[in-house]
């Protein structure tokens, strides 16, 4: 149970001396009375200890008990002061010092009653063990057709764990969590995510969650979608994270299903692509028509990549399936080398945005890229949209950011010609202009690529430029002289200055 829970209850009397934080809330697995003076030998950890501080003589014996304590990792410890009169004030600067709980109990509270009603409620969560019923429950839940919404209802009542089933970005699509929002999942979730490692326990306000994940049909991909749980699965009665295991397995082989049936519509949506690109507009047309998307219904072609992480590419296949979920008219994702495209209404686009945002903290130091075309109707709108959307894909991936995004209004910038040129000509382009001012800038504390950025972003003017940096004139122009002498370039003329623009766009 939790500490919070014991100290909710008003007729035990439990005062807090020195406060339990408020993350991490600690938990209890038993109970222990003693007034040894070092009784850390008979601890295993999670006991709320019960003393009456007996065994004090001096400061130096409260922190020799305490330390005990705090090494063997016991939830809190409960003083009584019936035998004592009053609570040594060194105990408590000794529970401060090594983070350890203190709470009081009044007088009237025997340690007796304390322990039976700890003990009582230990017992009370191991009767709500799952029973032998539960496993044909879930099986026959899934196979009746009732999906996500009816495992987690069987889960729920056998157990007496409540649980919600979240999707591949954490949005919640069946069950719920009382006095837990969707964003507190959303926001668990993303914590998960970036912690690693799975199940995983996140802390909130009065409890935890426990989230397990559903594993993916194979192996290399991101999971299909998680298990949130109300409080520790360590803490739960024996066989329930065991069912709660069982679910996720099931709800695996419901999402496989899904996979399969996504696989062959790909690749019919995939041979509509290359119809629209060989220019054979009729029978693509009759294509896209036979997988329920209207030619005649406007429609954004989306390319989406991911690289970094645990996943790299496949990790952009996940976002686009959670968007197909939860968007009518939407088509399948079509899987290519380095990432995945869709297509979808126009009005549409900043779900992916926010479903590739939900999942980077499975990137790490990578980057996920979105291109979008513009949006379209006929077979020969949509193949202008796709050639639109690799375009604007190329452009993106030389932004900055987790997530980079990029549409037809940077198809006109001079971003979409860098974005054709080769990665190691671009990097010697702009290792030779910028690369030798990072280096410098790096050996002597300066700025020049600042100053270069700035004066450039002014448009040449000295004094805006100056202004802006909150220098003098003759400092601006010295350090732009030096950016001139290591590059071998001029500022006072237009071409030199284009090379310097576009150099600083290369990241």
């Amino acid at each position: 149970m939790q500490l919070t829970q014991l100290l909710a209850m008003p007729r035990l009397g439990l005062s807090p001396v020195v406060a339990p934080p408020t993350a991490d809330v600690p938990r209890i697995r038993g109970v222990y009375t003693t007034d040894l003076p070092d009784p850390g030998r008979y601890l295993d950890g999670g006991e709320l200890v019960l003393t009456s501080t007996t065994w004090y003589h001096e400061p130096r014996d409260a922190d020799v008990f305490v330390a005990a304590l705090a090494g063997a990792g016991v939830a809190a410890l409960v003083a009584g002061t019936a035998g004592v009169g009053t609570l040594p004030a060194a105990l408590g600067e000794a529970c401060t010092r090594h983070g350890l709980t203190l709470l009081t109990v009044d007088d009237e509270v025997s340690f007796a009653a304390l322990t039976e009603t700890v003990l009582a409620a230990l017992d009370g969560a191991a009767r709500r063990a799952p029973s032998a019923g539960l496993h044909r429950g879930l099986v026959a839940a899934m196979a009746s057709g009732a999906g996500a919404e009816g495992l987690v209802d069987v889960f729920a009542r056998a157990t007496g764990v409540w649980c919600a089933m979240l999707s591949a970005t954490g949005r919640t699509l069946a069950g719920g969590v009382p006095e837990v929002t969707e964003q507190q999942l959303a926001r668990a979730h993303r914590d998960a995510l970036a912690g690693g490692g799975f199940p995983a326990v996140r802390p909130l306000t009065g409890g935890g969650l426990s989230l397990f994940p559903v594993q993916a049909p194979a192996a290399h991909r991101p999971p299909a979608g998680y298990l949130a749980a109300s409080g520790d699965y360590r803490d739960w009665a024996p066989g329930v994270a065991d069912a709660a295991w069982e679910a996720c397995a099931l709800l695996a082989l419901d999402k496989s299903a899904t996979q399969e049936r996504r696989r062959i519509e790909a690749r019919f949506l995939r041979e509509a692509a290359d119809l629209l690109a060989a220019g054979q507009e009729e029978p693509a047309a009759a294509h896209l028509s036979s997988l329920g998307l209207d030619p005649g219904t406007p429609l954004t072609a989306l390319y989406l990549s991911t690289t970094g992480g645990s996943y790299g590419p496949e990790l952009a296949a996940t976002v686009l399936e959670d968007v197909a979920d939860r968007v009518p008219g939407c088509s399948v994702p079509i899987a290519v080398d380095d990432g995945a495209y869709l297509m979808l209404a126009p009005t549409q686009e900043p779900r992916v945005v926010d479903a590739a945002e939900r999942l980077a903290p499975l990137l790490g130091n990578g980057r996920a890229a979105l291109g979008t075309g513009s949006p379209a109707t006929g077979a020969a709108g949509l193949r202008r949209s796709i050639e639109e959307a690799r375009h604007a894909h190329r452009v993106a991936a030389l932004g900055t950011g987790t997530v980079r995004t990029a549409g037809t209004g940077e198809l006109s910038s001079h971003l979409l010609l860098i974005a054709a040129v080769p990665d190691d000509v671009r990097r010697l382009y702009r290792d030779r202009l910028i690369g030798v001012l990072e280096r410098y800038d790096a050996e002597h504390g300066s700025d020049l690529v600042g100053t270069l950025t700035a004066f450039l972003d002014a448009s040449g003017s000295w004094q805006r430029c100056s202004e802006q940096l909150h220098v003098h004139v003759n400092t601006l122009r010295y350090r732009l002289q030096r950016v001139e002498q290591l590059t071998g370039h001029s500022l006072a003329t237009l071409r030199d200055r284009v090379d310097f623009c576009l150099a600083l766009s290369i990241t």
